[in-house]
């Protein structure tokens, strides 16, 4: 499974996150819906399978003792979709709005694992909740297109967290945390 960095939504997020979901149930009921306890923002990603890496493991926990953390808002502000490789299917995200702190966080944390020897390909940061999987384009456009003023909810994040992927007994996954540092 996958091995990565995230600062998980607040239980005050994902209680309001979970008013948005009927939108989404009721929009794209084909959807997979990802579980409130996996809401989170990826920081960084390091790769599947290097969860069974116990040296790869070993140097992420490193970089999480040397990170420099700073508490921030963790601010939720509407929904919006990305397109997959998968023809006319979407992912359904939440847009967390980009504070500073967690800029800094993400940038941190990329140089701190750089120098750990991990690699990445650049990508745009684009802080979001995942919400649901495998939705239906036009689904997504309808979702998309929804006015959420209701669904802006600030909370203070909580930690970073280190985390990877094991088998749910349903066949999902559950994002289980190696390591955690609590923000200040």
């Amino acid at each position: 499974m996958s091995l990565f960095f995230a600062v998980p939504a607040p239980e005050g997020v994902r209680d309001h996150l979970s008013e948005c979901m009927a939108d989404v149930q009721r929009l794209a009921p084909e959807a997979a819906i990802v579980r409130p306890e996996n809401w989170h923002v990826t920081l960084a990603f390091l790769g599947n399978d290097l969860d069974k890496d116990e040296g790869a493991v070993a140097r992420a926990r490193t970089v999480l003792e040397a990170l420099p953390v700073e508490g921030f808002l963790f601010d939720v502000q509407g929904m919006g979709y990305f397109p997959t490789r998968q023809p006319n299917q979407c992912i359904v995200w939440a847009h967390v709005e980009d504070v500073h702190g967690l800029r800094r966080l993400h940038e941190d944390l990329r140089e701190l694992l750089k120098r750990e020897g991990f690699e990445f390909a650049h990508q745009a940061f684009r802080p979001h909740v995942t919400l649901a999987r495998k939705v239906d384009r036009l689904a997504a456009q309808e979702l998309s297109e929804i006015e959420f003023p209701e669904y802006s909810y600030p909370a203070p994040a909580e930690a970073v967290q280190l985390l990877h992927g094991v088998s749910a007994p349903d066949g999902g996954v559950v994002y289980e945390p190696l390591a955690t540092k609590a923000l200040t």
